[in-house]
């Protein structure tokens, strides 16, 4: 297990993780902002009821997307063998990390939210060992050459 855990580049783990935490901040500031400017009535306030059924609903969301992304990101540059396990670190810890803050998985949306963020790293992974595998160049062995 620690030999598994010990070949994981953690900076670049961590670094997905932060960036993707920023990166749902950003974008729900921007949707939300956005809706209310939209949601903006005759009477000139936007029906606050509204606005925090839209944030609570499109703030969580975008996080599997944004996920999938950063596992892509975090897992470049490795072996094609290591890049699911560095998929799937970005995938556990920005669900553990988003479950702690925001939405812990005590119901089954939060739940399928949960999974989903670990899958799209796994996900994320998988991509990135398949791009990497056509980058990588076989070894000769030391009787061929």
């Amino acid at each position: 297990m620690a030999t598994l855990l010990s070949d994981v580049r953690w900076l670049r783990v961590l670094v997905a993780v932060v960036a993707t935490h920023a990166a749902n901040v950003v974008l729900s500031m921007v949707l939300v902002v956005a809706y209310s400017l939209l949601a903006i009535g005759p009477q000139g306030d936007p029906d606050e009821g509204s606005v925090d059924r839209f944030a609570s609903l499109f703030s969580t969301w975008p996080i599997p997307v944004l996920t999938l992304v950063a596992a892509i990101w975090a897992a470049r540059g490795t072996r094609p063998d290591m890049a699911v396990r560095h998929g799937l670190a970005v995938g556990v810890l920005v669900a553990g990390i988003f479950g702690l803050l925001f939405f812990w998985p005590n119901d089954l949306q939060s739940l399928a939210l949960f999974v989903l963020t670990v899958a799209a790293g796994l996900v994320g992974g998988v991509i990135r060992k398949t791009l990497g595998a056509g980058r990588t160049k076989p070894e000769q062995s030391r009787s061929e050459a």
